[in-house]
């Protein structure tokens, strides 16, 4: 009970008691000057009195203004898309001092003391084993630009001969990733966002333990509010007792801090060196379609052997080293001798960390950088659509250059004002020929792009700020592989069941009012 109090009494206590005196004081003078009087027993004749507590009020009022200006100053002068801004400068217009303490807590979406030396070692590790590792500009053609920008960014190298394997569904994927479990001889690295109880994860843990049991290095990491209520609290614990090293990624605790807003949406899974996988696809059985949520789950994800296996390893290595705290050794992983496959194209395993942290918007620029490369055509697949103005722009422009862009969403979506925000954008993007589907059989929360049937991108990244700002993602570029074809197939079969949103669409006056209202706060959903 005293760990409780105390935890809430450290945040949630004084973000209450801020608002509700920049309520008391908004109010209005009179009223508060009046209740203050009544208060401390103050006669109508001591004005003495009321000139004391005025003073004390305009006082306080000046420093809460001075406050804010400078407050407001860091807002506007901070290095980041006028999209974040906008939110803050309003709430400071209405709540001025409420929204200095806000800030002061969730403005900066950087890393904790503690966390900056493990980051500086992943960057220090990465950047000397990957030097040597980057796309030839002969290689790729028009698509170098992509690749060098993922290299520049996320200090990780591109790779050509490997293979790569493509899983249009969970009934795919699992009986994969399970088979590749089964085999692993040195250790195995799992890291995802979402893992429930059920059928997929009792398989896996059956697995895991015997692993273990073999004297395997087995390491998990999950994300402790995408598992809040899914799995026992005690997880970690219960697995250490059989040896494996399982650990909750920024713990959520009762307190306020902006570090709970940057959550580990990765998927991971690294089996030796033999293999890994990488996509959409949590651990759980609604994406095996096991249990049924919202129709069906719709849900991608890729196997990789060969040498781009190595990013997936220091992508791993870096939320692991964060989950526990300190820098691990990466070396004795990183080093290997790959076999090399026939497959010519080249493929780019990465990482993306919240926006703060790396100075750029990764995630964001991807999607973009592969819009652009478009000439003819361009598929995407998002469960959400509340993007950034400069990838809703990039969607915008494609079409408006002659490509033909299909923009495929949920038929049953999950989250309903989420899904009705993503309809407010509809009409400016079918103005410009963005072609706007309704995936009927029920909910794609797959997150994959093609341009040209030629650069592709498997990943975690959805359409929304949560993903392209605040999240820790990964994801995997692919210029002319063989998996391409039967990406291309998934997004034909998929278009064959969709419903396309007529050119004329519009929402109802009462949705845009709401829309209209909600779009000032688009950053912090």
């Amino acid at each position: 009970m005293k760990k409780i109090l105390r935890n809430i009494f450290s945040g949630y206590f004084l973000v209450l008691f801020v608002l509700l005196l920049e309520l008391l004081i908004v109010i209005g003078f009179q009223f508060f000057l009046d209740y203050i009087l009544e208060a401390f027993g103050v006669t109508d004749g001591d004005e003495i009195w009321k000139l004391v507590i005025a003073l004390v009020y305009v006082t306080a009022r000046i420093v809460i203004f001075v406050i804010a200006l400078i407050v407001f100053f860091r807002i506007i002068n901070k290095y980041e898309d006028p999209e974040f801004k906008i939110p803050w400068i309003v709430a400071m217009l209405l709540l001025p001092f409420f929204t200095c303490i806000m800030y002061w807590i969730f403005g900066n979406h950087g890393l904790r003391r503690r966390e900056r030396p493990v980051v500086r070692h992943c960057e220090e590790v990465n950047d000397a084993f990957f030097k040597d590792k980057h796309a030839p500009e002969e290689g790729l053609g028009q698509a170098i630009g992509a690749f060098r920008y993922l290299e520049n960014t996320t200090h990780l190298g591109s790779h050509a001969h490997n293979r790569v394997q493509y899983y249009k569904n969970g009934e795919e994927f699992f009986p994969a990733m399970m088979e590749g479990l089964k085999a692993a001889k040195e250790f195995i690295f799992m890291e995802f966002f979402i893992i429930t109880d059920g059928e997929m994860w009792t398989q896996t843990v059956d697995i895991l333990k015997q692993k273990a049991a073999e004297g395997i290095d087995v390491r998990v990491v999950y994300d402790d509010m995408g598992c809040g209520g899914n799995i026992s609290a005690f997880t970690p614990a219960i697995l250490g007792e059989f040896g494996i090293k399982c650990y909750k990624f920024h713990p959520f605790r009762p307190i306020l801090s902006g570090a709970y807003n940057n959550r580990d949406h990765r998927k991971i899974v690294v089996i030796d060196h033999q293999m890994a996988f990488t996509g959409g696809i949590n651990l759980a059985d609604e994406y095996a379609n096991i249990i049924v949520r919202f129709g069906y789950w719709k849900d991608t994800m890729v196997k990789i052997e060969g040498p781009a296996i190595s990013n997936l390893i220091a992508t791993f290595l870096q939320n692991y080293d964060l989950a526990v705290g300190k820098p691990s050794e990466h070396e004795r992983f990183l080093d290997h001798e790959y076999p090399q496959y026939e497959d010519e194209g080249w493929v780019m395993p990465f990482g993306d960390s919240p926006g703060a942290i790396t100075g750029a918007l990764i995630g964001e620029q991807n999607y973009i950088n592969i819009l652009n490369y478009a000439k003819k055509r361009v598929y995407i697949s998002t469960p959400y659509l509340i993007p950034t103005y400069s990838l809703l722009d990039a969607l915008r422009n494609a079409a408006l250059r002659g490509v033909e862009v299909n923009l495929i969403l949920p038929g049953i979506p999950d989250k309903k004002l989420v899904y009705k925000i993503a309809k407010a954008h509809f009409p400016y993007l079918l103005k410009a020929g963005v072609r706007i589907f309704f995936y009927k059989p029920g909910f794609n929360h797959m997150k994959t792009a093609m341009a040209d049937d030629e650069l592709a991108f498997v990943g975690t990244i959805n359409f929304d700020f949560r993903s392209l700002v605040h999240h820790f993602e990964c994801g995997t570029l692919l210029y002319r592989n063989e998996c391409l074809g039967r990406i291309k197939e998934d997004f034909e079969e998929m278009l064959s069941v969709c419903e396309e949103v007529p050119k004329d669409y519009t929402l109802r006056p009462a949705s845009r009012r709401l829309c209209a209202l909600l779009k000032i706060f688009y950053p912090l959903l």
